[in-house]
């Protein structure tokens, strides 16, 4: 295989689910619907702990009801997200293992209103506490689903900033030779960026595993850990990364195999292109 086409591929492919992204966020903020105004919970101190809770489930109600219809407004809510945040850490949910199904669903919503515009990097203190949180899970349960998905989703958004400038300065660059990439990959900037994926692809590739177990597996999973391949492979050496771009056409070769599931057009283009020399 050519590896150097195979990267240039791998790179466009990821580089134009940037741009989509970029697209979407612009075309919500011209059709946005009338605001969302979220409702802060209550003062606490008068409160028993079941009432904390049912008010910080109130709240990430609210939060998620804005991510379905207004996701363009997530900035004014991050004051909700974070009252929630401590009002949780007034109580013992958090820590139940009765309750893990709760803590997920806590946890996904702060993870996506964190993380709605990872270019420009997460918001941090709630990107950590969820981190925490997914953490907290996996020590009682190694295998539990929601937990890997997100820790590996939460590692690969902590790339986008690095990825997002690294992409800028290989527009400026042009083509280049094998060992002037070779240099490239040595530049800090990439090995910040391998120091972050390889735990998104770690963390993945365990969700892909834990789902395929529990008879799980679902298309959009495998999609993410293929793009957290390919991102990977796109900041590695000439001289390794192809073990990264063929184990991503392996998981999108999965993925396409799911019933009612469909990859993105990109993706799905990548995978016409270069699937076959793995099958």
């Amino acid at each position: 295989m050519n590896d150097c086409i195979l990267r240039t591929r791998a790179v466009d492919a990821v580089h134009f689910s940037l741009h989509i992204r970029r697209w979407c966020r612009q075309y919500r903020s011209k059709m946005s619907p009338p605001n969302i105004r979220p409702r802060l919970i209550p003062a606490l101190p008068s409160m028993n702990e079941d009432q904390r809770i049912a008010a910080c489930k109130t709240a990430i109600a609210q939060i998620y009801t804005m991510l379905r219809s207004s996701p363009q407004q997530w900035r004014s809510f991050l004051a909700l997200a974070r009252a929630t945040i401590a009002s949780l850490d007034s109580t013992t949910l958090m820590q139940q293992a009765a309750r893990t199904p709760e803590q997920v669903w806590i946890t996904t919503a702060l993870q996506l209103i964190a993380t709605k515009d990872v270019e420009n990097g997460a918001v941090a203190d709630i990107a950590s506490w969820c981190s925490r949180q997914w953490l907290l899970i996996l020590q009682r349960d190694s295998q539990n689903l929601a937990a890997l998905r997100g820790l590996g989703q939460m590692w690969l958004s902590r790339a986008q900033p690095s990825l997002a400038r690294i992409h800028a300065g290989q527009s400026r660059a042009g083509s280049e030779s094998a060992a002037e990439a070779e240099r490239r990959v040595g530049a800090a900037e990439y090995v910040e960026a391998r120091g972050i994926l390889q735990p998104a692809v770690e963390y993945l590739e365990k969700a892909v595993a834990a789902a395929s177990k529990q008879s799980a597996l679902a298309g959009d999973l495998l999609a993410k850990a293929a793009e957290a391949y390919m991102s990977l492979g796109n900041v590695s050496s000439p001289r390794s990364n192809e073990q990264y771009y063929r184990r991503a056409l392996q998981l999108l070769q999965r993925a396409s195999q799911i019933q009612g599931y469909q990859l993105p057009n990109h993706l799905q283009k990548y995978l016409n292109d270069y699937g076959k020399l793995y099958k």
